[in-house]
């Protein structure tokens, strides 16, 4: 059985590529009401659970659940938080962990931003992976970056998965970049063809004070948060403040270049409104994140940027799902074949006399 609970669902981006992986997501449990309400919508046929998971008794999902998967709340990690790591209330990691220790699935899929890895949290990684492989699971995890695989954006995470002890497991292998054997999806062809949506009306002006990098799209020469994407390379990370002056911008005209050149030549910066220039639509942050078109987001619109924002990008969540799926495969056969040989050593070692019995 493919059977699946998502912890900390939000709207669906990690249950929806588990879905199209072959899993079968019959519960979905989540926090926030209105992230509910577009998970619902998007998947009527998911048990949803609009509740604190500290309050939820995972023992009576046992032997009703083979994969446990989720994406804790990142921030207490998150280089753009102010890394409180475990000493976060938020730190909801250990009620992962007790999911996965009540339930006794068959494997589990944990989704957290990069920053666990990094020097200052790694400590707190291993002793963390060592409580999940305490409980009786093979243990691998690996940082990816999502355009390898098909998402037309940057976005580094990291990826726990759990199997029963002594099975193998590779995660999946880029598809696309110089390890693939596509390109990488750019802005540019993932907004090709968006469907018309309500305009982002935050204006983009120019900052009054540039900050001038080296690259047009590392700088910040403009009001916000927001930062311009190149649109033929894969978008920055989209967050989950976005919304208002915190959105990407999209420059069709090519204005961006020209402005950076002129700032790198020594002049002035301009004032007021940049000609041409707007700030990412709701669908087009969708599209980013591989969220399909028929993807429904309830809530204000700064609610939809943060259900986004939020999400594990469907294609990403698809590929993984897809690579534990396989190794849980592999350990059934091996499994099978132990129980058959086994069976045939005893067959083969009963008397004859026992065995007209």
């Amino acid at each position: 059985m493919n059977r699946a609970i998502d912890l900390f669902s939000g709207a669906g981006g990690l249950s929806l590529g588990l879905k199209q992986a072959g899993w079968d997501v019959r519960i979905a449990v989540e926090y926030d009401a209105t992230a509910v309400e577009t998970h619902r919508k998007n998947m009527p046929d998911v048990l949803h659970v609009c509740d604190d998971v500290r309050d939820i008794e995972f023992a009576a999902y046992q032997g009703k659940i083979d994969l446990v998967a989720g994406g804790p709340p990142c921030q207490p990690f998150s280089v753009s938080g102010k890394q409180m790591g475990h000493l976060d209330v938020r730190d909801m990691v250990p009620e992962f962990i007790r999911a996965v220790r009540e339930i006794k699935p068959r494997a589990f899929l944990m989704e957290n931003v990069n920053g666990l890895t990094t020097s200052r949290f790694r400590p707190y990684l291993d002793q963390r992976v060592g409580e999940l492989a305490d409980l009786g699971y093979e243990v691998h995890w690996q940082v990816l970056n999502a355009a390898d695989f098909g998402v037309p954006q940057k976005r580094l995470r990291l990826f726990v998965v759990g199997l029963p002890k002594g099975t193998p497991f590779n995660f999946p292998t880029p598809t696309h970049g110089p390890r693939g054997e596509q390109r990488y999806r750019t802005v540019r062809d993932a907004l090709a063809g968006t469907p018309q949506d309500d305009p982002n009306r935050a204006k983009v002006v120019f900052a009054k004070n540039p900050i001038l990098r080296r690259s047009p799209y590392a700088g910040m020469l403009f009001n916000g948060k927001g930062r311009p994407l190149n649109l033929d390379a894969p978008a920055l990370t989209i967050p989950a403040t976005a919304g208002g002056n915190r959105t990407h911008i999209i420059d069709p005209h090519g204005n961006i270049l020209h402005y950076h050149a002129h700032l790198q030549a020594g002049g002035a910066p301009l004032q007021g409104e940049a000609a041409g220039c707007r700030r990412l639509t709701v669908r087009e942050s969708a599209r980013l994140q591989t969220f399909p078109d028929w993807f429904e987001f309830v809530g204000r619109r700064n609610q939809h940027y943060m259900q986004i924002g939020n999400a594990v990008p469907p294609q990403l969540a698809k590929c993984v799902g897809e690579a534990v799926l396989a190794a849980l495969a592999v350990n059934e056969r091996s499994d099978s074949n132990v129980r058959l040989a086994q069976k045939i050593k005893e067959s083969a070692s009963t008397p004859a006399n026992e065995a007209d019995v």
